[in-house]
């Protein structure tokens, strides 16, 4: 996909102090410190008829309803709508692939779109479920807390021809959140979620918030909007959601889509910057 011509932009960009940077925080502090006090009195007699491995799984597929509950309620609205006010945030100027004149465009997106499914359902159904059970095989005691009592009080690698399936996606939308081949998924996303479990071992609570945070986080990176009001990207350091449109897009450099650290100490954000600038006349990065 070309990189869009360079003009200016009036609306509210992603960590710029704004009305919305507080909605954004908000949203945050909500997630962090109302949820778990909210939870509590309801969450060890949820799951106090199960062991603990069996109750990991139950969070674990949780996932799959916030997984169709963000498509629902957060995406679709702006893809299908098409509204001014959203679309004034969107990142792409090529139109939607769903939407293209050309014929060859939308067959193309409909049959990466099946493809998406197939391999999703995969990995959320199969590939995950048996790395938690390995998990609870190889590292059976001690499992996730459920307990009240301890209620937390607050591209030249081998292995990017496996990630590179991930990069069939070049202007984002929800559905290439979680598209991954199989292998990347075990190296990348479920390996280090469960290792970082395992060595942590955190209480449910932590796990729910962190790895539905996670997964929300993931979805705004591909989500084709910019919109100030994320809560994931109001805070300094934050990578902002266009940075991955341009990893995808020209597949050079924005390595991280979470903190921008690593790109700015290796200077592997400086084309991005650059582009950034032109696109919407800023200085801030």
């Amino acid at each position: 996909m070309a990189i869009p011509r360079s003009h200016q932009s009036t609306v509210a960009l992603q960590g710029a102090p704004s009305i919305w940077m507080l909605v954004g925080a908000l949203q945050s502090a909500l997630w962090f410190f109302a949820l778990p006090p909210l939870l509590k009195p309801y969450w060890s007699s949820c799951f106090a008829d199960f062991s603990s491995s069996t109750a990991e799984m139950i969070l674990f597929l949780l996932i799959i309803p916030f997984y169709f509950s963000y498509i629902i309620t957060v995406a679709l609205p702006p893809y299908l709508l098409q509204w001014n006010f959203f679309e004034q945030y969107k990142i792409s100027r090529d139109p939607w692939p769903w939407l293209d004149r050309q014929e060859s465009v939308r067959r193309k997106f409909w049959s990466l779109t099946y493809k998406t499914i197939a391999v999703d359902s995969f990995g959320l159904l199969f590939v995950f479920p048996v790395m938690l059970y390995a998990k609870s095989i190889v590292m059976p005691h001690p499992g996730l807390s459920f307990s009240d009592d301890e209620w937390p009080t607050y591209r030249k690698s081998c292995l990017y021809k496996f990630h590179k399936v991930h990069h069939e996606y070049k202007q984002n939308n929800c559905l290439s959140a979680q598209y991954f081949h199989p292998v990347d998924f075990v190296i990348s996303i479920g390996g280090p979620a469960i290792l970082v479990s395992a060595l942590v071992r955190p209480h449910s609570i932590t796990q729910f918030q962190f790895g539905l945070w996670l997964l929300y986080t993931n979805f705004d990176d591909h989500l084709g909007y910019a919109f100030p009001w994320s809560p994931v990207r109001w805070f300094p350091l934050a990578c902002k959601t266009d940075s991955h449109e341009f990893h995808h897009s020209v597949n050079l450099g924005m390595y991280s889509s979470k903190l921008e650290v690593y790109d700015t100490v290796f200077g592997t954000n400086k084309a991005y910057n650059k582009w950034r600038k032109s696109r919407y006349d800023v200085t801030d990065k």
